[in-house]
């Protein structure tokens, strides 16, 4: 059995992180896409489809996560969209293409491979931590210990912010590591 304050904290923040890259790379769709067909796995005819439905994914996991009938769904539909990212920077760190921009959007990552700091396997890593935030949503299916107290707001809103907060300094850190080992510092 979980504690609701982890699962309504992990679904919270994996939703934020969701839906702040599906609306990184709605900014700039043409920088998402020619990131997609960098990674030359589709054909291009179908790499720019690939692109939009990636990002509506994306944006539907993470509601579907903020919605408490569908949270199972947006944890099952983000797996997928994390998985179809790793598999397609670790496909290409297998060809030794490390020097593409991931696609990652958000401003640690944009024109990242042209500052040297393109994929890594430090990428799979932090999207397999990412996965991780999935499992208290698949748990509470054996249902919760107990019920939501009008006090763990607060609980769930820190864990959720707190994560969100690393999550994106660890993004930074990791754009900046990037770039120094390219920059040999």
């Amino acid at each position: 059995m979980t504690d609701p304050v982890l699962l309504y904290a992990a679904s919270a923040a994996l939703a934020c992180v969701l839906l702040l890259g599906a609306l990184e790379k709605l900014k700039d769709m043409a920088a998402f896409s020619a990131a997609v067909h960098a990674y030359d796995i589709l054909p291009a005819g179908l790499a720019s489809l690939f692109s939009w439905g990636y990002v509506l994914a994306e944006a539907l996991a993470g509601a579907l996560l903020l919605a408490p009938g569908l949270r199972a769904t947006g944890a099952g539909l983000a797996l997928l969209v994390l998985a179809l990212a790793t598999a397609g920077v670790a496909l290409n760190l297998a060809r030794g293409r490390r020097d593409i921009d991931c696609g990652c959007g958000g401003p640690a990552f944009r024109g990242a491979a042209a500052r040297g700091a393109g994929l890594s396997w430090w990428m799979v890593l932090r999207n397999a931590l990412l996965a991780s935030w999935t499992l208290p949503v698949f748990a509470a299916s054996q249902g919760a210990s107990r019920s939501l107290q009008w006090t763990d707001a607060a609980s769930v809103f820190g864990l959720a912010m707190s994560a969100v907060a690393l999550y994106f300094t660890a993004n930074h850190l990791l754009a900046s590591h990037l770039k120094l080992r390219h920059l040999h510092i």
